[in-house]
């Protein structure tokens, strides 16, 4: 959102003007964008919270040639008051609490000004989340990366309460603070153009698809399908090749993701209409868990797991931890399944049923579990 009303104070100089990011941006740091532009007369500012993608809304405006001054009111947070002079190392952000971070201009080539593009990627996982801002940031591209976090191949379904998810997560992980609810109102108020990546080969990413795709509705959005893409690489030393066929955006480097730029395909109504009545299937259902097959998503019974657990353990005591590492990776082809802490609460059922013991707590990755003799 824009700022441009009161405490007029006349106009500030023209160097203030401009999209202004930190000099050592890293894409796994909060950092802050800042754009000021000067339109029909007067001031507008836009404040971008680059590790979330979050438009502040910017209130008690105000400039003159000494600087300027603004309330940015986040949509996820307390408001922050900043205060913006030039200085001989960029522009000089200082904010609430006396912190002080020195921005730089971001130009093109040419020179020219450079201003946020208006995209903004949805991408589910953590991992996938900073590899493709990394990819944006490498890539000189202006856009906004969103990740959702939520992995929704396993828990309740079957309400759009995202309180419910939470609950569901503190459950199953003691550090678990997903704001669900807060991604889904920056989904829905974004004005940005949406381009959301996915595999179909990855239950969570898939999850991801079809809940984001019955939540837009008739909101048009592209997509970038990466299963069964591959990728030209050049190895050290040997000719250039084409990657394995990609499973899933998590699975993928910067490099490989950065090609995928401009690659994006829209969505039909007929696609956005099948994705949603799949999703809408799946959560009347609102299994234990959701599984990838030859037909697509599934939903699937609390077990299904349980025999690759059992596989994977041993009649000699193990970290729960390294049976878990081992259930996913011995199982991960064709099709990525359970993420590490579902399955960590299945060996847990398990040693409640007898069929492991433990030694210590089964919910935590310190414990060590074995067969039966």
């Amino acid at each position: 959102m824009t700022g441009n009303n009161s405490g007029i104070e006349g106009m500030p100089r023209e160097d203030f003007v401009g999209r202004w990011i930190a000099e050592d941006k890293w894409p796994r740091t909060a950092t802050i964008e800042i754009e000021i532009e000067i339109a029909g007369g007067l001031l507008v500012v836009r404040a971008i919270d680059d590790s979330t993608g979050e438009l502040a809304d910017i209130r008690d405006l105000q400039y003159g040639e000494d600087g300027v001054r603004f309330a940015a009111h986040w949509p996820s947070r307390q408001a922050t008051l900043y205060h913006l002079l030039r200085s001989d190392e960029g522009l000089a952000v200082h904010r609430t609490l006396s912190d002080t971070n020195y921005l730089r201009r971001d130009v093109n080539a040419d020179g020219t000004q450079k201003w946020r593009s208006g995209v903004l990627h949805i991408v589910p996982g953590h991992a996938a989340t900073w590899r493709l801002r990394a990819a944006v940031h490498s890539s000189g591209r202006t856009d906004q990366v969103l990740g959702f976090l939520d992995d929704l191949s396993g828990g309740p379904i079957d309400s759009e309460d995202g309180s419910q998810r939470a609950r569901w997560w503190a459950s199953m992980h003691d550090e678990s603070d997903i704001d669900i609810d807060d991604f889904w109102r920056q989904v829905a108020s974004t004005p940005d153009r949406l381009i959301v990546w996915f595999g179909r080969h990855s239950a969570s990413e898939h999850a991801f698809f079809l809940a984001l795709a019955d939540r837009l509705g008739d909101r048009p959005y592209d997509v970038i399908d990466v299963t069964g893409l591959r990728i030209p690489m050049t190895r050290p030393g040997s000719e250039p090749e084409l990657s394995p066929p990609e499973r899933a955006v998590s699975r993928m480097g910067g490099e490989a993701l950065a090609s995928l730029f401009g690659t994006e395909r829209a969505m039909t109504r007929e696609d956005r209409k099948d994705a949603a009545q799949r999703w809408r299937r799946l959560k009347s259902e609102n299994a234990p868990f959701r599984i990838v097959t030859d037909a697509g998503l599934v939903s699937a019974p609390a077990d299904v797991f349980d025999a690759w657990i059992l596989e994977r353990a041993t009649k000699d005591w193990r970290r729960s931890a390294l049976v878990v590492s081992d259930t996913m990776s011995h199982n991960a082809e064709p099709y990525i399944q359970a993420g590490d802490v579902m399955l960590r609460s299945r060996i847990a059922a398990l040693c409640e049923q007898g069929r492991l013991l433990a030694h210590g707590d089964p919910r935590r990755w310190n414990c060590d579990v074995r067969l039966p003799d």
